[in-house]
This record gives structure tokens, sequence and C-alpha cells, in this order.
């Protein structure tokens, strides 16, 4: 096996990795009932700051998930890309194929 597929399958299982994981640390932090981590303190003592800081706590928690996630997809997808192989000369068979559909609607008159 090449090496540049055992890096794709090594890419491949992290990105899936770091899809999955943070998506299940979600699930098991808002359901569990451990609450979110306070990453933001308390703005005062009413009942306006703690929400705001609530608040800011879950979009801040959901956006560094977010961003683990978009990697992982994109560690995925390079993985991904390593391991299949990509056949050139089916891509220009195509191509020439399309230029030459276009020559002829270019060349037929038009029937009346």
């Amino acid at each position: 096996m090449k090496s540049e597929k055992i890096l794709g399958y090594i890419l491949l299982a992290v990105g899936l990795f770091l899809v999955v994981f943070p998506i299940w640390q979600e699930y098991s932090l808002l359901y569990s009932g451990r609450g979110l981590p306070q990453l933001i303190p308390a703005i005062g003592t009413d009942q306006m700051g703690i929400f705001f800081s609530n608040l800011l706590n879950i979009l801040t928690t959901f956006s560094i998930f977010g961003i683990i996630v978009w990697a992982g997809s994109i560690l995925s997808s390079r993985g991904v890309t390593l391991i299949r192989e990509v056949s050139l000369k089916v891509a220009r068979e195509s191509v020439s194929e399309d230029i030459l559909v276009v020559k002829k609607e270019e060349g037929e008159k038009p029937s009346s």
C-alpha cells in the first residue's frame, strides 16, 4: 500500500473523530445536567446579566465545537482525496466530448 493511501486513511480517521467527538460532547454536555462551562463569568447579579452570560457561554461553546467539526470535515475530505485514485484521462475525455457537442451545435443550421 502506498504511503499516500496510508496517510489518507489516517487523515480520514482523525477527521471523522474530530467530527463525531465534539457532537457527542455537546449532546452529553447539554443533556447530562452538569451545566455549561462558565467561560464568561456572570455580569452582575441581576437576571439580565445572568441571562447574557449564559447566552455567551452557550454561543462560545457551540462556536468552539463548530470550528473543531469544520476542521475535522476538511481533514476527512483531504484523506478521501488521498485515498481515491484520480484519473486525468477520464477528465480529458469528458472535456473533449463537451467541446465536440458545442462545435456541433454551432455548426448546425437552424431548421425552419
